[in-house]
């Protein structure tokens, strides 16, 4: 049991400068808490129930001129459960609160009502609740995700010599972004991976079961800013390879390197894992990952002494780093 006024440490950015100092001043006596706030999701010792919130809302993450709202919808809920896949956690069910502009409720609703059954349908999940109400801002949907862990996946635990590995291919979600900006239409993969994004929970739970994490965390602010938030629950420094980012191909294809292998470190909204694992560990079950899944498991990095992420390059040189930040444009 974590002490009273404890929380996961996060990695650096204005936007979770303000976090902390929200966690600070939040003392967590008698709520029987298991993971503290910090981390992806919460867990409580009640049946090892874990909960995690976010946040989707127009002109910040999406466009209606860009998805249906029955797209809208599914991605909300998917990227809110995606917190629970990097807790190694069974989703159990959702609950959705929408606000949505005065004068276009109807059929803006029955296309979010949609995408909200198609959503926890494809996860087999229950809606389990939520909130309806007009607005005169723009459209933004509040989903609380719960699901349960026996033995929750965490972000802390690396340690110097081990290895940094992500699932899948990088860049894709925030190539179609891109993209849609120069009013241009983004190749069919491209746009699958923006609006209908998959968490990885299968995969998280498989790795937890073969594998030693040292630490879990999903990708939806780029892996140059996420693994910032597994160095801080650390206390060391993660070195990113950028050489050896999976860069989506279509999204390459496309944009080029190195403006794609840019996306691929920070353009965020991917939702694969990022995992800390021992040395060698990776090399060995990367091969029935790929089976398993149809996607690759791929070392990017390593865990040495110090703080915060560093990138370098094929020659060792420092490359600029960070993610996505709601308050400071890039971690």
């Amino acid at each position: 049991m974590p002490p009273a006024d404890a929380f996961t440490p996060l990695g650096a950015g204005v936007e979770f400068d303000r976090v902390r100092a929200i966690l600070s001043e939040l003392p967590l006596d008698g709520i029987g808490v298991v993971v503290p706030a910090g981390d992806d999701a919460a867990v409580l010792d009640v049946g090892r129930l874990a909960i995690s919130a976010d946040l989707s809302l127009e002109g910040v993450h999406f466009r209606l001129d860009w998805l249906t709202p029955e797209q809208v919808a599914f991605r909300a809920i998917m990227a809110a459960v995606s917190d629970l896949a990097a807790m190694a956690a069974d989703p159990i069910g959702v609950l959705t609160s929408l606000a949505v502009p005065e004068g276009s409720e109807s059929g803006l609703i029955e296309g979010l009502g949609k995408g909200i059954r198609d959503a926890c349908s494809t996860l087999q999940v229950g809606l389990l609740g939520g909130d309806l109400a007009r607005s005169s801002g723009p459209l933004a949907l509040d989903v609380i995700a719960l699901g349960r862990s026996e033995t929750p996946a965490e972000r802390g635990g690396a340690r110097p010599g081990d290895e940094v590995w992500v699932s899948g291919l990088l860049g894709g979600s925030a190539a179609a972004v891109l993209i849609l900006d120069r009013g241009a239409k983004p190749p069919l993969e491209l746009m699958e991976r923006f609006a209908r994004p998959v968490p990885r929970i299968r995969e998280a739970q498989w790795l937890q079961d073969r594998g030693e994490l040292h630490g879990l965390i999903d990708l939806s602010d780029g892996i140059g800013g996420d693994a910032g938030h597994l160095a801080a629950a650390s206390g060391h420094a993660v070195v990113i390879d950028w050489a050896s980012l999976p860069v989506h191909p279509v999204a390459d294809a496309e944009l080029g390197d190195p403006l794609a292998r840019q996306l691929a470190l920070s353009g965020g909204e991917d939702y694969e894992l990022c995992c800390i694992l021992p040395p060698g560990q990776g090399d060995a079950l990367a091969p029935e990952f790929r089976v398993e899944f149809g996607v690759p498991l791929t070392r990017v990095g390593w865990v040495e002494e110090g703080s915060g992420v560093r990138v370098l390059d094929a020659e060792g040189h420092e490359r600029p780093g960070g993610g996505f930040d709601h308050f400071g444009g890039r971690a």
